[in-house]
């Protein structure tokens, strides 16, 4: 137990005199983490194979119900290996306008995925199928693009950490395969859009060709990414890491050791982590001059507005005086994330720190 209450699983007590909502990036590694890292440092392999990689890939596609997983640095590379994987130089590309692929990314798909990004609005992230279908097939001044894949992003960070359900990624990626066009799914927090639908990530994926989950967010390991799909796909993928220099992590197994731990512990917990969130936006959707949907806090991330003179910089800045960080989105929006270094006592300081900060900024 934390020195507030709430759960922690492992390692030494977090810091709760500053409370870090800009991420969940921002997890330690617990202290079973820290012993797998130390055992793996003894067996670690510079050369070759290394047999927690090995362990690691293996956990991981078995999870999603996929046929193989390749380790890489990040998610973002993990996205872009997806991308280089499927597709051709030259493809159209069918994404949601504000996913986390399209704005957050350097424009990889560009360069050097070397493909065009056709944007579609969505409902908090969500394309229909039949905006989908029009994308991939119907005809502008007489030509057809070829469309070789179709992305989707569970949770959507940039709606606010909202969900897709397994019926909207099913249809969607009927659409897709019946016009002969992959799906990935950037999944980097999709444990905790799981956990929100109580559901396995495996049901979760079912319906993707592949899949890329963080393994340094709310799972807590300190750094990592897993791209998982069918064979084929994943040894292109190792080929285009390879191109990109990701495939020389000398000694990788001591951060898979740790990445393995939190890929088989960490994912029953999230669901704490959803609940402070919702619980936080109450609180929040209830201060004057700030505006929370309710209905879009369905994970571990809150998207708020400030509806009235105050900019969200100067009320960023406040927070942060009493020791709360959150991460201005917008000049109109700021953004808090739970996380496990997060309990209930520190939700409950964040939320008063909140009201303290718009009536010193109003």
């Amino acid at each position: 137990m934390t020195a507030h209450g709430g759960v922690n699983r492992g390692g030494a007590a977090p810091d709760h005199s500053v409370i870090d909502l800009r991420s969940d990036v921002v997890t330690t590694p617990t202290e079973a983490m820290w012993e797998a890292m130390r055992r793996a440092a003894t067996r670690a392999q510079p050369f070759g194979e290394d047999p927690f990689v090995g362990e690691l890939v293996e956990v991981g596609a078995h999870l999603f119900g996929k046929e193989a997983a390749l380790f890489v640095p990040t998610c973002s590379m993990a996205n872009l290996l997806a991308l280089m994987a499927t597709t051709e130089p030259g493809d159209q590309v069918v994404l949601e306008s504000t996913m986390h692929m399209v704005w957050s990314e350097g424009w990889s798909l560009a360069h050097p995925g070397g493909v065009f990004p056709r944007l579609l609005s969505g409902i908090r992230g969500v394309p229909t199928p039949e905006d989908v279908a029009d994308a991939i097939a119907a005809p502008r001044f007489g030509r057809t693009p070829r469309s070789s894949l179709v992305c989707l992003e569970n949770s959507h960070n940039n709606a606010g950490g909202t969900v897709l359900t397994r019926a909207q990624m099913m249809a969607i990626a009927e659409v897709a395969h019946r016009h002969g066009a992959a799906v990935h799914l950037d999944g980097a927090r999709i444990f905790n859009a799981a956990a929100a639908l109580s559901v396995s990530v495996s049901r979760l994926a079912e319906a993707v060709d592949t899949v890329s989950v963080s393994l340094n967010k709310g799972l807590s390991a300190p750094e990592g990414a897993l791209l998982c799909g069918p064979r084929r796909i994943i040894d292109r993928a190792r080929g285009a890491a390879e191109r990109l220099g990701a495939t020389s992590l000398h000694k990788a197994g001591i951060a898979a050791a740790a990445a393995l731990v939190g890929l088989t512990t960490m994912a029953d917990r999230l669901a704490d982590d959803n609940n402070r969130a919702a619980s936080l936006a109450t609180h929040i959707s209830e201060v004057p001059g700030l505006a929370v949907d309710l209905t879009t806090v369905q994970t571990n991330i809150v998207l708020i507005e400030l509806t009235g003179a105050v900019a969200a910089a100067a009320f960023v800045a406040r927070l942060a005086e009493q020791g709360v960080l959150a991460l201005v989105r917008s000049p109109r929006h700021a953004r808090f994330v739970t996380h496990r270094l997060i309990d209930d006592a520190d939700v409950a300081k964040a939320a008063k720190a909140v009201d303290h900060a718009m009536r010193r900024t109003a």
